[in-house]
């Protein structure tokens, strides 16, 4: 299956015997509709009536984003829906158990923020102080988290998520050579490119938590970590929590390391306060992050590789399942 990264401003999108025709300045290419599961949106991208009617026909996944990479929206047609998980979904808000899955969710988040940092550790030899204080600092965390009887309050969670954010975004520039400018996590906007891939990176993972959340009959606005903030897909956001390390900042390493790209390959946004990813850039970062998507890995509670796209599916799956059947069987998917 292929996966449509539409970023040229121009670029028209039309139907044509049972494939898209996308041309962009005169040159125009054809893929099947049978052998696209996925459409990346930029601003600029025209779609004809016809086009967008046989994306919906078929249920291809069109995401749109904004100019800075954060998710505007997507194509819905008609799908199923499971009034059971949305029922216990509302039952459950503000309750206990709504927090001990949010504890959950966060714990995965910090697992896998711990072992990106440790990958450094082991590479620079434990030279590094500060990155071995902040792998300390953030065991302390996730251990009292594991140990708790009873789950911490919302504002107590997020305190605690809060601060090992701060120290493994700070810890994370020891994976970056000076030139990025990295010190730690911006956004609204990104100050320096690392954070601009970094705010790409999790639009796009959004979106696709997002059409998980919906093809299992999840709501995506009402979370249990995020809670019920209006207008903002909540839950998605606590879903995300976990693959944030593992999709996108790996992404982002990955392709920092590859020094296929410096920091000319990225320019200053039109108002003049922060940084956005070139063209480019761009797409070579999509095209990383599409291979990291696609990429497959041992998935324990099935015992069998899946790619990260159908983990996600399968961990929105199980949140359905804990949450009708009011069980904790949730486990964050946590690298190695």
């Amino acid at each position: 299956m292929t996966t449509l990264y539409l970023t040229e401003p121009g670029t028209m999108i039309r139907y044509r015997n049972e494939s898209l025709l996308i041309t962009r300045k005169q040159k125009s290419t054809n893929y099947r509709l049978a052998e696209v599961d996925l459409l990346v949106v930029l601003p600029g991208v025209q779609f004809t009536d016809v086009a967008i009617s046989k994306l919906l026909d078929h249920g291809i996944e069109t995401i749109f984003l904004r100019q800075d990479g954060n998710f505007r929206g997507r194509l819905q047609g008609d799908f199923s829906t499971n009034p059971a998980i949305r029922i216990s979904q509302y039952r459950i808000l503000d309750s206990a158990f709504g927090m001990a899955l949010a504890q959950k969710l966060v714990m995965g988040k910090i697992r896998n923020q711990r072992v990106l940092l440790q990958r450094r550790n082991r590479a620079s030899q434990r030279q590094i102080g500060e990155l071995a204080e902040a792998i300390n600092l953030i065991n302390t965390y996730s251990y009292n988290l594991d140990a708790t009887s009873t789950p911490l309050s919302r504002s107590e969670l997020m305190g605690v998520e809060g601060i090992c954010a701060r120290t493994y975004y700070q810890a994370l520039r020891y994976w970056f050579p000076p030139q990025w400018n990295f010190t730690g996590r911006n956004r609204r906007p990104p100050l320096d490119p690392i954070n601009a891939l970094m705010s790409w990176g999790y639009g796009v993972l959004s979106a696709r938590v997002f059409a998980a959340c919906v093809q299992v009959g999840l709501d995506p606005y009402l979370g249990f970590f995020h809670a019920t903030e209006p207008y903002r897909p909540n839950l998605v956001l606590d879903l995300m929590e976990e693959f944030r390390p593992v999709v996108v900042d790996q992404t982002v390493i990955s392709i920092i390391q590859s020094d296929v790209l410096t920091p000319e390959d990225f320019h200053t946004s039109p108002d003049g306060a922060g940084v956005w990813v070139g063209d480019v850039a761009k797409k070579l970062f999509l095209a990383e992050l599409d291979k990291q998507f696609r990429n497959t890995v041992l998935y324990p509670p099935q015992n069998r590789h899946l790619s990260m796209s159908q983990i996600i599916l399968e961990q929105a799956r199980s949140l359905g399942r804990c949450l009708v059947e009011l069980s904790l069987n949730y486990e964050a998917f946590v690298i190695k």
